[in-house]
């Protein structure tokens, strides 16, 4: 970037657009931040050398008698596209000459230079300074400011663009890849979208070929204060825990909607890593889901962790509070008897089965580093069951960690059930619970009475029904018409058909009858009612007309051929 002014086969315009579009910024930011720069390099040169303006020679004071820092010149910058030129002036506020109070920065209204121009109080007197008679020093204030003003403008609009995408995977294309690292471009149509991936960075020993996609963990934005390659402003890697962690999320839709939880990832990229999970459904296991159907689901995880047969192994590890099984979990495949924790030391000594210690630390030491990890130790002896019987190690056994988990579970429990029961509003009561001393001496002998005073809740709110009246019902009585009527069955025929009846019927369906007659007749109100006459069935004269009629008429058919059994066969 040139420091002097422009010459006239210099194109500023297309300079300008150039910038813009590496940085991926607006175009109108580039040129802010070289008026910027123009404006700072300027202030500081008359700071120092206090020869530019009309107290030349004059020493400049940067602070008042107070101690405080005294206001800065002004100055302008101004390009002109038309001419291709840029152009600083120093301004100095027009004023009476009573009201002057810094020569650095106002002008008396009566100076002739002031005079000449036809300036009055309150407009601004300018002289333009010659950049030209910048030296190397001048020229480096003014890189410098002008690259820290694009850094600024660019991380702004980076952190704008993925601001909603830190601590998530996204998909870039490789631009360059060597021996020290690889070049990612996150955005095609963003040239500043530019992230720079190094050796611990990347998983293992992976390579990349230009114009090839690679998924990248962003960790963070203009944030971190080790010095990147190129000065990029996206961190991103491939190698964190946070990368392994989305792959999952991404994969285990349980984890997405909150069912299980990823407690705490220990990892060593490209070789192995721990994920522990947990859940509160109790229907759900955690490491099945992670793990999947036929372990389809960390399968697909595991196709990202590098390249070609060097696969990352993958334990997921289901939480356990209690620190002792949670530990002996963790050192799978290792065969835990007992633990001995020095919690003073942050240290565990751990007794494993005889031969099963070299699992449980694992090749180069990495399943018991990464055990360390999770469990936030800084030590983690272990030995077989021999040894430690040998050397006299103490231990809590495996059991013991069994029955005390139970307990601390019982604990749990009853302290949940009771922040539950803490955490309940009071129950607003419409009227007072009645107390024994409400009911009689009488009531308390019923039993009914006894089962609601019994049942009632003092907690639960009473409810304020309507009570009903009971609404007495007449009934009017209907005159009834009394007709006599004749029967055939003689009165001694009928008394010994009712007998017959009655003997029949059991016993308990008289006495059942018996008490629903009794209930029914105390429910059901008593209405007189008045005495009905028996009535005859048929008249005198209709009895005489039956008698003098013949009952029924001779039949003269002959049905002596069916007595035969000849005829039954035939047929």
């Amino acid at each position: 970037m040139a420091t002097r002014k422009s010459k006239k086969s210099e194109n500023y315009a297309e300079l300008f657009k150039t910038i813009a579009r590496e940085k991926g910024i607006e175009e109108s930011i580039v040129i802010d931040a070289l008026k910027e720069a123009y404006r700072t390099t300027c202030i500081k040169k008359i700071e120092e050398d206090s020869f530019i303006g009309l107290n030349k020679g004059k020493k400049i004071k940067k602070v008042s008698v107070d101690g405080t820092k005294l206001q800065d010149p002004y100055i302008r910058v101004d390009f002109d596209m038309d001419k291709n030129e840029i152009n600083v002036y120093r301004q100095y506020e027009v004023r009476l000459d009573d009201d002057i109070e810094d020569d650095a920065l106002q002008i008396d209204v009566e100076d002739e230079r002031v005079v000449e121009q036809g300036l009055k109080v309150g407009d601004f007197y300018e002289e333009k300074i010659d950049i030209d008679s910048f030296d190397i020093g001048d020229g480096q204030i003014l890189a410098n400011v002008f690259r820290q003003r694009l850094r600024t403008a660019e991380k702004a609009a980076l952190f704008e663009l993925f601001s909603n995408k830190v601590h998530q995977i996204v998909t870039g294309v490789v631009e360059k890849a060597d021996y020290s690292g690889v070049l990612v471009n996150l955005r095609s149509d963003k040239e500043g979208a530019i992230t720079i991936l190094g050796k611990r960075d990347l998983i293992g020993n992976e390579t990349f070929r230009p114009g090839e996609s690679i998924k990248v963990y962003i960790e963070s934005i203009g944030k971190d204060s080790r010095k990147q390659k190129g000065d990029s402003l996206i961190k991103a890697s491939r190698s964190c825990a946070g990368f392994l962690e989305r792959l999952f999320a991404n994969e285990v839709h349980e984890i997405i909607d909150g069912t299980v939880e990823i407690v705490k990832v220990a990892r060593r990229a490209g070789i192995r890593s721990k994920v522990v999970v947990r859940t509160n459904d109790e229907h759900v296991d955690p490491s099945g889901a992670c793990i999947g159907p036929g372990g389809s689901r960390i399968q697909a995880v595991v196709s990202n962790l590098g390249k070609g047969d060097m696969k990352e192994k993958i334990d997921i590890i289901t939480y356990n509070p209690n620190r002792g099984l949670y530990l002996a979990e963790c050192l799978n495949p290792g065969k835990v008897i007992g633990i001995n924790f020095i919690d003073e030391e942050k240290r565990a000594i751990v007794v494993c089965e005889d031969g099963s210690s070299i699992a449980a630390i694992g090749k180069g030491g990495i399943n018991v580093k990464l055990t360390m990890e999770l469990l936030d130790l800084d030590a983690i002896d272990v030995k077989d069951l021999a040894t430690a019987t040998e050397e006299g190690i103490s231990y809590k056994s495996i059991s013991e960690f069994e029955v005390e988990a139970k307990e601390e579970m019982k604990q749990r429990n009853y302290e949940q059930s009771l922040a539950k029961l803490q955490s309940r509003k009071p129950v607003e009561v419409n009227k007072p619970v009645e107390s024994f001393d409400a009911y009689k001496d009488e009531d308390l002998d019923n039993d009914d009475v006894i089962e609601d005073i019994i049942d009632t809740d003092v907690n639960e709110p009473v409810i304020n029904e309507p009570v009903e009246t009971p609404v007495e019902t007449v009934v009017e009585e209907t005159p009834v018409e009394t007709r006599t009527v004749n029967t055939t069955i003689s009165l001694d025929d009928l008394e010994k058909s009712l007998e017959s009846k009655k003997s029949t019927q059991p016993q308990a369906s008289k006495k059942k009858k018996k008490e629903e007659v009794k209930e029914t007749k105390e429910e059901t109100p008593v209405v007189k009612k008045t005495p009905v006459e028996k009535m005859d069935i048929y008249t005198k004269e209709e009895l005489e007309q039956m008698e003098n009629e013949d009952i029924e008429e001779e039949d003269d058919s002959d049905y002596s051929e069916y007595d035969d059994d000849s005829y039954y066969e035939d047929n």
